[in-house]
């Protein structure tokens, strides 16, 4: 289906939109049901749809308004209905179009060939939009509260407080700068360094209830993050959202 909706956009972008909400949907209460986890980290979620897909979409002319009015419908009735399935926060892990571009290539998929730099750019500026204008950054504090080191500028926390759709607005986000070759698949002290801001920015999110368990999931946290990191390196800019069950 991906490959027909780069090839036929104004045909197929609807279609699209709809089927990868539906399998994001399922594929999270998958995951949810077989292991209830305290976190339960997501490469992307149904508000990345929303917000960056659907309105990069209307903004090319690929979904017209009608279609955009059909979707808003039943996406706010579907998240109103399981406000489970929306991120408590935000994990932006931000690169250049052209880094994007660069590893878009490089993984060569017969599907992406399609792909301008164009789409990237509006895609990089969607992201932005939502993660870092009107926003407020919560300078130097790591996840508990203290004086944290910004890694060589790699992480930033922030929270929003612009207007969002159906209730996603006032998340907090942790940036991490994705355009450099720090290689994440190797053991190094920035690396490690990143993944520790990782962990203490998810745990703070936590309940006091859920945070009792902290000490256990600290490792599990870390080895999950270091798999995304080192696929979004190969991957198109994106975020990761981490829903923190109670």
């Amino acid at each position: 289906m991906l490959q027909a909706y780069y090839e036929d956009p104004v045909r197929y972008a609807y279609l699209f939109q709809s089927f990868v909400f539906i399998t994001r949907l399922l594929l999270h209460k998958s995951a949810a049901r077989k292991s209830q986890p305290v976190i339960l980290l997501t490469e992307r979620s149904v508000s990345t749809d929303r917000v960056v897909f659907v309105e990069a979409l209307l903004e090319q002319g690929y979904l017209d308004g009608l279609e955009a009015v059909a979707y808003d419908a039943w996406y706010s009735t579907v998240v109103n209905a399981l406000p489970n399935i929306l991120a408590d926060c935000y994990i932006y892990l931000r690169a250049s179009p052209d880094v994007c571009y660069e590893r878009l290539k490089s993984r060569a998929r017969s599907e992406e060939l399609g792909v301008d730099m164009d789409y990237l750019q509006l895609l990089h500026e969607k992201h932005d939009d939502w993660f870092l204008k009107g926003t407020s950054v919560v300078s130097g504090q790591d996840g508990h509260g203290g004086t944290g080191s910004s890694r060589g500028g790699h992480l930033r926390v922030i929270d929003q407080h612009r207007r969002s759709p159906c209730g996603i607005q006032g998340r907090s986000v942790l940036v991490i700068d994705c355009s450099s070759d720090l290689d994440m698949a190797e053991q190094s002290a920035e690396r490690d360094a990143i993944l520790d801001q990782i962990v203490t920015f998810l745990l703070s999110r936590l309940t006091a209830k859920s945070q009792s368990q902290s000490a256990d999931i600290c490792d599990q946290v870390s080895v999950e993050f270091e798999q995304i990191l080192i696929n979004s390196q190969s991957h198109h800019q994106g975020t990761s959202q981490a829903p923190a069950a109670a």
